[in-house]
């Protein structure tokens, strides 16, 4: 089915799942309590976000929040919103408020902000535009191969993997990772991808888990999908034994060898691609030199966080979805001056495709000769 941008942006802005129970004063304050409690004690990058010098401008935000939810002034959805989106539009996209009109709104209003900054025709000149990439493996020329992956979803996973065996038997010794519009899933679709473009090793970055009990139900639901899983099993145990806030969940590998198989290679990103299409951006990064970002904008920014799960608010019913465990670059992340997500190595001097569905693109093209110089 064809998509739209301009269809999925409103979508997003205007589509309707806010809850209408009425709830009284006391009800929507104990609501917003409840929120503001649980981020702070449940929200893995909270600390980190603290430490960062924001604590003042923090208190500040919820003192004058309940305020207002106290006076009247708003109803506990408008505040709810507003105090997510201080996070979301600041420091993490692993941080909203499901099927709630005012945050989707909100957020929606943010991308579209943003897609203006880029190319305000995107908006105002529908015309034939037609974005709903398709996974697409093909010689793009005698040199180069392309991958599309628009999902990083477990059914997206075994043509991810067969695409990269395509470009293995090729005679190509350039590839294109195309990711744009992928909003994630599972960073397992990629380990193939990491051995082939890995160059170096860098400082490992540590992923920790925040030991709360709320939190625990995340690994504990998986362990349920998962039962042979010793892994999940282990972590469990060492969360539930131990008494500190932070739980070490992993460190990223830098045990690969360096092969020669890919001379140069490329991952094409845009302002949709988040989460687990972040990670493959954000290892390239730290382990490729043969392989450059290239784009016009940052993604989206859900790159230091992870495995998020969702909590119900008691009296409206309203579900945050929020991330249970930070990376140590959160810390070491300058958002005042970086931004969210991760930038471009290589900014391509073309408007915005046009269409983007199985084709190969004027941006495929221009990366493409790009490479061989």
């Amino acid at each position: 089915m064809k998509k739209q941008i301009l269809i999925i942006l409103l979508a997003l802005v205007f589509s309707c799942g806010a809850n209408s129970q009425s709830l009284t004063k006391q009800q929507m304050l104990e609501d917003y309590d409840y929120l503001v409690s649980f981020v702070e004690e449940n929200y893995a990058p909270f600390d980190a976000i603290m430490q960062k010098g924001y604590k003042r401008e923090y208190k500040a935000l919820k003192k004058r929040l309940r305020k207002q939810l106290y006076n009247g002034d708003a109803d506990l959805e408008r505040t709810a919103t507003d105090y997510v989106l201080w996070f979301y539009s600041q420091f993490d996209r692993h941080l909203w408020l499901e099927k709630t009109e005012a945050f989707q709104r909100a957020a929606g209003n943010l991308e579209i902000e943003a897609i203006m900054k880029i190319d305000s025709t995107l908006l105002t000149n529908q015309g034939n535009l037609e974005y709903d990439p398709k996974p697409v493996s093909c010689k793009v020329d005698s040199l180069t191969w392309l991958i599309r992956v628009p999902s990083c979803e477990q059914d997206f996973y075994d043509g991810t993997v067969n695409a990269l065996e395509q470009f293995v038997a090729s005679d190509c010794e350039n590839l294109i990772i195309d990711i744009r519009f992928n909003g994630g899933g599972g960073d397992n679709v990629w380990k193939k991808y990491y051995d082939l473009l890995y160059d170096h090793p860098n400082k490992p970055e540590i992923s920790w888990h925040r030991n709360t009990p709320k939190n625990l139900l995340y690994w504990k639901e998986m362990l349920k999908l998962q039962p042979s899983s010793t892994w999940n099993l282990q972590l469990i145990e060492s969360c539930e034994a131990s008494k500190k806030k932070f739980v070490k969940l992993g460190e990223s590998d830098n045990n690969r060898q360096p092969t020669s198989r890919i001379k140069r290679a490329a991952v094409l990103i845009d302002f949709y691609t988040a989460s687990a299409a972040e990670s493959l951006v954000k290892f390239v990064k730290k382990h490729s030199d043969r392989c450059k970002v290239y784009g016009i904008c940052n993604t989206v920014g859900s790159n230091l966080t992870g495995n998020v799960r969702a909590e119900t608010l008691p009296n409206s019913r309203l579900d945050l979805v929020y991330a249970t465990t930070v990376d140590s670059g959160f810390y070491e992340k300058d958002f005042s001056s970086e931004g969210l997500g991760i930038a471009p190595d290589v900014i391509i001097p073309l408007p915005f495709p046009r269409k983007l569905t199985d084709n190969i693109d004027e941006w495929v093209l221009w990366v493409a000769k790009e490479m061989k110089k």
